[in-house]
């Protein structure tokens, strides 16, 4: 009896799982184009980063050289003594002040680096775990497409053997009435056994 039981519950859950499992088997290739296609947009926002902060770095080095080195330069001539020939020590003036001044530039540029890098950083964060999503659903999508090939091809490997269709959703719903009728046996067996022993 147990054995019987077990299989009709067995063929119950086999049948409704597999009459769930409806999904085209076109499904898996679209979410595969559709994983490939994230991936081409994650290498195009890293490199749009990428430009980004070149384009940021080439207008520092534009303000450098074409606002901050002229007004240095201005300001410092305006310190310079009335009667000084500035034109020969020149080289040597500038020759001390462009360390300082590439030193400047080079502080705004490992600022820009930085802020680049946490960007690239974050990015990189929030596309593996996409990734991780998409692959758990990539293998479900897979999964449900093999068991409804499993499906077909059991339901013809049937119909060739015995010459006939076979009505799944019948089957099923005639299975769920019986399970649901021997739920409430059992219900009732099992009342009558604790009212037997008094429990």
């Amino acid at each position: 009896m147990k054995i019987f039981i077990k299989s009709i519950v067995t063929i119950g859950i086999f049948i409704g799982v597999v009459s769930c499992a409806s999904i085209p088997a076109s499904t898996a290739t679209l979410s595969q184009e559709v994983i490939s296609e994230a991936n081409a947009m994650h290498q195009l926002n890293i490199a749009l980063i990428n430009k980004l902060f070149e384009e940021r770095k080439d207008k520092v080095d534009d303000f450098v050289n074409n606002q901050y080195i002229p007004a240095f330069t201005k300001n410092f001539q305006a310190k310079i003594p009335q009667g000084v020939d500035i034109s020969a020590e020149l080289p040597n003036i500038l020759k001390n002040v462009m360390p300082v001044i590439n030193r400047k530039r080079d502080s705004l540029h490992n600022l820009l680096d930085t802020q680049k890098q946490d960007m690239i950083t974050s990015l990189n964060e929030t596309y593996a775990t996409y990734q991780q999503a998409s692959t758990s659903l990539q293998n479900l999508i897979s999964s449900a497409v093999k068991l409804k090939q499993s499906e077909a091809n059991t339901l013809a490997q049937i119909q060739s053997l015995t010459g006939t269709n076979i009505n799944v959703g019948k089957i099923q719903g005639q299975l769920d009435s019986l399970l649901v009728k021997t739920g409430n046996g059992f219900d009732k067996l099992l009342k009558a056994e604790s009212a037997i022993n008094g429990n």
